[in-house]
């Protein structure tokens, strides 16, 4: 609406159309806001929900990159192992790797 419009309306209707005026126009400010905070909330649960699943999958990268370092270090005790005691002696070796096998337990289980 443009100044004129108004000013004809509050001619027409008095001090209760402006009120009817502020009130509609407060409304739709109102829904406006409403909208625009629902939407904000939307977002930021998208957010914290793709934070959550990154989270989670970091939890999980950390976990199997802490086996594989397990793993390193008992190769390095076996192959130190070997090179000290047999010089390649395959009795040795095979003990050993049965060692490891043994310590990795279940982890290994399914991985046989």
């Amino acid at each position: 609406m443009t100044g004129p419009e108004i000013a004809a309306l509050l001619e027409k209707y008095g001090p209760w159309g402006a009120v009817a005026l502020l009130t509609l126009a407060l409304n739709a400010v109102v829904r406006w806001w409403r909208e625009c905070m629902n939407a904000r909330i939307e977002d930021a649960g998208r957010a914290a929900t793709a934070l959550e699943r990154a989270a989670s999958a970091n939890a999980a990268a950390a976990v199997a990159l802490d086996d594989v370092r397990e793993g390193q270090v008992e190769i390095a005790r076996l192959v130190t192992e070997a090179m000290k005691r047999g010089e390649g002696s395959d009795e040795l070796t095979k003990e050993l790797l049965r060692d490891i096998k043994r310590g990795l337990g279940p982890r290994s289980a399914g991985h046989d």
